[in-house]
């Protein structure tokens, strides 16, 4: 609009100047003065002036084109208009994409898993005593320890550490103390073992005694018969006593009668080739 409102402002100043030439042009053709001097010959120069026939360029008045009136609305500074706004293109909404919808899939039924038929438990087979296989000559524990498995639990009595245990023998004092074994014979044995009762030893007191031979064990039978007939009891004194041989092993037994008798008739179940060599009372 400034640019259009210029260019109509100059064309109106450019027209009013072509009007006021127009105007001096047509005042000077009228003047008399001007044509009687043209007219007037030249007294010194035959030939006339060329100058003065030639029409003068301004005196034609110039064709001017009238200038068009534009109406007064635009000669007016009309008020500048705010550029519209071209409108906003809105971003074209797309399609919502719609969750294609999968049909549900059927659980699958899991077959239940047959267990196998159960066998009804078998009964339990009655516990038959362990079988005792005879020891070794030279081992005088496994002898005891095989004797005492074939005890039941009603059978059982209370014992020094709950079973047969090994002795020392390089500790004879200890052993003669416990056992009445003959100090003595000390030399005549390589192994010992013992089962006592845990209260009283006069109650049940067992030993037995690997001799180095076959006639050490017979020497050593008879030293421990002596050995426990000579005794001088305290705190009571035992029922009987049971001296048994089995190879080079000398067994020997003494407390209550009925411990005794139990004990006597176990080892020559679990050894038949044990011999009894003393079985008496003690008085």
């Amino acid at each position: 609009m400034k640019r259009l409102l210029t260019i109509l402002l100059t064309l109106s100043l450019l027209l009013s100047l072509a009007a006021c030439g127009s105007k001096k042009s047509a005042s000077g053709a009228a003047d008399p003065d001007d044509s009687v001097t043209s007219q007037e010959p030249e007294t010194g120069n035959s030939q006339p002036d060329t100058t003065d026939e030639q029409p003068d360029s301004t005196d034609e008045p110039e064709e001017t084109q009238p200038a068009e009136q534009e109406p007064a609305e635009d000669n007016q500074a009309q008020p500048e208009k705010e550029p519209e706004k071209a409108p906003e293109k809105q971003p074209e909404k797309q399609p919502e994409k719609k969750p294609v919808s999968k049909p549900a899939q059927k659980p699958i039924q899991e077959k239940p898993v047959e267990k196998p038929a159960e066998k009804p438990a078998e009964p339990a087979a009655p516990a038959q005593p362990t079988e005792t296989v005879p020891a070794a000559s030279g081992d005088a524990l496994s002898i005891l320890t095989a004797v005492w498995n074939t005890y039941n639990d009603d059978e059982k009595f209370p014992v020094a550490e709950d079973a047969p245990i090994s002795m020392d023998i390089s500790s004879i004092d200890n052993i003669s103390y416990l056992l009445t074994f003959p100090a003595e014979d000390a030399a005549l044995i390589d192994g010992a073992a013992s089962l006592t009762h845990m209260m009283n030893l006069n109650t049940f007191t067992c030993g037995a005694f690997h001799a180095v031979s076959t006639q050490d064990a017979a020497k050593l039978a008879d030293d421990l018969h002596t050995a426990i007939a000579d005794k001088h009891w305290m705190c009571g004194f035992p029922d009987k006593m049971v001296i048994v041989t089995l190879d080079q092993t000398v067994i020997s037994l003494y407390g209550h009668e009925d411990l005794i008798n139990t004990f006597r008739d176990k080892l020559q179940a679990a050894y038949p080739s044990a011999a009894i060599a003393y079985e008496e009372a003690i008085s």
